[in-house]
Order: structure tokens, then C-alpha cells, then sequence
């Protein structure tokens, strides 16, 4: 009997033993694992945004995901005073779980959310800045596709992950009060890199609102063939393009990139491979007398009195008709289409799908009518060039006579933050290295006493030039009175970003 009494003593000993080192396994080792696993079951989590690749400038400066803007996280539950927090976001509040709103025009009134229960304020960085910065280069995204950058990197933009509000619930899934709640943030490095610098940009922009201009602007690097600003008008938003859709005014048209008559400064390339053709110098001599006749019809200068005696050069730094009519058809369709082609025009600059990019028109009829080279000659009838195409032409001039590629994206942004840069690429010799110097110092004539003398930027020559602008004043009668002081704003503000 004792016996047993003693075996059986023995077998709960070893019972509570055994229970004693279960429970101290779970409480040790399993604690932490159950605990949050508990946890995780009762806990709501409200996302509030999804994770997505950032869109850098040229100096891995954020141009999307750059400026913050305030929410608000209410839970009911733990809210006093539901009434009052509804007046101040203007928005009506439910009575069960976390609700996330907007904190628009920010005053006084609303800095009694900070300590309030149940109010939680957070800042959020938002996707696009409320400027409509680089708008048309970025884009934006839809489930219907959208277009820029956004979409024709869209694999590479795409990230996991999304930031999320939480609390822990009863079993009646309401917040358990005094346990707060929880912000959790999801963070990616990847994306695409921009040859965009964000403060020339930003010049750019500034410069085309103040003159009111419709149009465009283009700056180019000259050395690496960088787009560094690149800028359209009207602008819009991606955070409102309901307004846009159905609008005649053509906001989400990126001007940058549309074909338009390119008009006299055709007149640079009809210069070029007049003086690399050997059909004309510099110095050649012209009579303008207001108007020239071109088998029996007239046509007429853009000076109506006429520029009287007139050399080539003299000819394209006060942009006359007449001089250009007679090179035209001296030079014939052939080589002006040929030259045409050779600096790029009548093809695509990026090559990017999704950016909405023309490739222009160059006529290269050979039966092409005298009349109709005599249009032609001074970027007129069936010669249409986009801006970026323009400002591409005046690079190659700018590079001594040789084109180069220009670039938008540098490169794709691994999970890293790591860039590697693609190189500038030549694409070949267009002009030669004594027609480019030349047409560069009929162009500093152009500013200096010309049509340009309203783009003249004082103290900076122009015999090494760093940059090329393109400003278009869409529809605007002289370029010299409506684009030229935006170009002028534009490179006066360069200057002083530069010194």
C-alpha cells in the first residue's frame, strides 16, 4: 500500500514537472512569438497609401514623394468630443473604427487635434507636389494606363508595401482604450533617375508663369546632352485630373514635344548647310527689299520696308524672309531635307513610350514647287519640329557640329539607392567644326544687335556655352517680344544659381 502511495507520488512530481517546464517553455521561449500572435488577431490595420518607386532629379533629389501633408486618424471610440472634431475636418465621422481624412487649410483652430483622444495627426508624404512640378514629364498613373514617366517605368516604379494606422481590438472589435494607436511607415529607395536638375526646373516654370506664356521651355545641358528642364503650358495636377479630362484648353498636352511650324529659327539649319554646302559664306551679299518674287509670285519679308543690302550672316541675326528665300532655292529640297535629317528633325528625341512624343514633319518631296521651297525655307507650309528637336539642332551647333544624344532618364535606381549613370552617347559629326563657329558667332551677333536683343543676358558670353534654351511662345507673333524675356529670366536665374 505505501508502495503505491509512493509510486503514485511519484508519477504527479513527475506530472508537475513536466507542466512546470511546458509552462515555462511557452512563457520563455513561445511567450513572445504567442504574445504577437495574439496581438496580430486582435489588431486593425487601416492602410492609407501604397509604396511606390521614387522619380529622383539628376542629384538623387526626390521630385516625387518630396513634400508631406497632414492627416488625421480618428477613432470613435476613444474620441470625447466627435462633434467638434467633424466641425474642424469638415468631414462626418462614423461611430465604429479608425477613419483617415485629409487636414486641409491648416489654421489655429485645428492645432487643438494634437492632444486630443482618440485624434491622431500624422504627415504623409505625398506622390506629386501641389505645384504641378514637371507634371507633364512625370505623369501619372490609372487603371485606365495614364503617361509619362510613370507609366513607361512602371515595372520599375512598382514597390511592395503600404502604410498602415493600427489598433488593437475587444472581441467586439472595438478599440481598447488607452492602448493608442499605431503608425507604420513603408519606405523604398528604388526608382528612376532623371536628368531633370529640380532647381532649374523649378526657374524654368517660374519664369514661363510670370510671363503668362503658353507654350514651352527646353534647357539643355550642352556637354552630356542632360535634359534639365523641361516644361509645358497650361499646366495641371495630378491630384485633381478630373478638371482636366474634358478641358479644351489642352492642359495635359505636353508642348514640350508637339510638332508646331517651326518658323525662322529654321532659318540656324538653312544657315548650316548653306555654309557647309559651300553655296554661300558669311559675307555673302543679298538685297532685301521687302519682298521677293518667286516665279510670279510675291513674297515678302518679315521687315516690310525691307533690310536694303544684306549679308547671310547680317541675314539670319535680323531673321530676313528674302535672304532665306534665295538660299532655299539655291540649296533645293534635297539638301534641306537631308540637313534636315541629319540634325534630327522628322524623328523622336527620347524614343520613350508613353510620353506622348511627336516625331514632326520634314517634307522631302523632290517635286516640291519653287513656291513651296520658298515656304519651306523659312520654317514654314509642311515643316512642323518640336521644341526639344529645336533645342536638340542648337546643341550640335553648341558641341562644334557634333550631335549628341540627349538624354531624359540617367538611370533606373535599384533597392539600394544605387544609380549608375549612362554615358553620353555621340551619335556623329554633323556640321564641321568652322560652320559651327561660325553660325555661333552670328547667333552672339543675333543677341547683341539682332532679334535677340531682348534674350541678352549681361556679363555672360556665350563662346563656351554651358546651357541651350528653348522658350516657345505658342501662337505669339515675334518670338523676339514674347519668348525671348522668359529665355532671359530663365538664364539670369541660372547665372545666379551657378555662381
Amino acid at each position: 500500500m505505501n508502495l503505491r502511495i509512493k509510486n503514485l507520488g511519484y508519477t504527479f512530481l513527475c506530472l508537475l514537472l513536466f507542466l512546470s517546464f511546458r509552462l515555462g517553455y511557452i512563457a520563455i521561449i513561445e511567450g513572445e512569438r504567442l504574445s504577437k500572435e495574439a496581438t496580430s488577431q486582435r489588431t486593425q490595420k487601416i492602410p492609407f497609401k501604397s509604396v511606390r518607386g521614387i522619380i529622383y532629379d539628376r542629384n538623387m533629389l526626390a521630385i516625387t514623394e518630396g513634400q508631406n501633408r497632414l492627416r488625421v486618424a480618428v477613432i470613435p471610440e476613444e474620441c470625447e468630443r466627435i462633434e467638434l472634431v467633424s466641425s474642424l475636418l469638415g468631414e462626418p465621422i462614423n461611430q465604429k473604427g479608425i477613419q483617415i481624412f485629409n487636414l486641409n487649410n491648416v489654421n489655429e483652430e485645428h492645432a487643438g487635434l494634437l492632444n486630443m483622444p482618440g485624434v491622431m495627426v500624422f504627415s504623409v508624404s505625398e506622390r506629386y507636389n501641389n505645384m504641378g512640378l514637371l507634371s507633364h514629364i512625370i505623369g501619372y498613373t490609372s487603371d485606365n494606363g495614364g503617361f509619362g514617366i510613370e507609366r513607361a517605368f512602371e515595372k520599375q516604379l512598382i514597390a511592395s508595401g503600404t502604410d498602415t494606422i493600427s489598433t488593437i481590438n475587444n472581441a467586439n472589435s472595438k478599440a481598447i482604450s488607452g492602448l493608442g494607436y499605431k503608425k507604420t511607415d513603408s519606405k523604398t529607395y528604388k526608382g528612376v533617375k532623371l536628368s531633370i536638375d529640380y532647381h532649374i526646373q523649378k526657374i524654368t516654370e517660374k519664369a514661363m508663369d510670370n510671363a503668362s506664356l503658353r507654350g514651352a521651355a527646353v534647357v539643355v545641358d550642352v556637354q552630356s546632352g542632360d535634359i534639365v528642364a523641361m516644361a509645358s503650358r497650361p499646366n495641371f495636377k495630378q491630384d485633381d485630373l478630373a478638371n482636366y479630362l474634358n478641358s479644351t484648353d489642352g492642359e495635359l498636352i505636353n508642348r514640350a514635344i508637339s510638332p508646331y511650324d517651326v518658323g525662322s529659327v529654321f532659318k540656324v539649319l538653312m544657315s548650316a548647310a548653306a555654309l557647309e554646302e559651300g553655296v554661300f559664306t558669311d559675307a555673302s551679299p543679298f538685297t532685301c527689299n521687302g519682298k521677293f518674287d518667286v516665279f510670279g509670285r510675291e513674297f515678302v519679308c518679315n521687315k516690310l520696308i525691307g533690310h536694303g543690302d544684306i549679308s547671310l550672316a547680317e541675314g539670319l541675326a535680323f531673321s530676313c524672309n528674302v535672304v532665306f528665300y534665295q538660299v532655299g532655292l539655291k540649296l533645293g529640297i534635297k539638301r534641306i531635307s537631308d540637313y534636315a535629317k541629319y540634325f534630327g528633325f522628322g524623328e523622336k528625341v527620347l524614343n520613350i513610350d508613353w510620353m506622348g512624343e511627336a516625331s514632326g514633319n520634314i517634307p522631302s518631296n523632290l517635286d516640291a514647287t519653287p513656291q513651296d521651297i520658298a515656304n519651306i525655307s523659312i520654317g514654314q507650309g509642311t515643316v512642323l519640329v518640336t521644341p526639344l528637336q529645336v533645342a536638340d539642332m542648337l546643341c550640335t551647333v553648341a558641341n562644334d557640329g557634333v550631335r549628341k544624344q540627349l538624354t531624359l532618364v540617367k538611370s533606373i535606381v535599384d533597392d539600394s539607392g544605387i544609380a549608375k549613370d549612362t554615358k553620353p552617347v555621340i551619335i556623329g559629326r554633323v556640321i564641321s567644326t568652322d560652320t559651327a563657329k561660325t553660325l555661333k558667332d552670328i547667333l552672339i551677333g543675333a543677341v547683341n544687335f539682332g532679334t535677340g536683343t531682348n534674350a541678352k543676358i549681361d556679363l555672360w558670353g556665350a563662346d563656351r556655352p554651358k546651357y541651350v534654351c528653348v522658350v516657345l511662345s505658342e501662337n505669339g507673333k515675334q518670338g523676339g517680344t514674347s519668348a525671348a524675356p522668359v529665355f532671359k529670366e530663365i538664364g539670369e536665374k541660372i547665372k545666379d544659381i551657378s555662381r
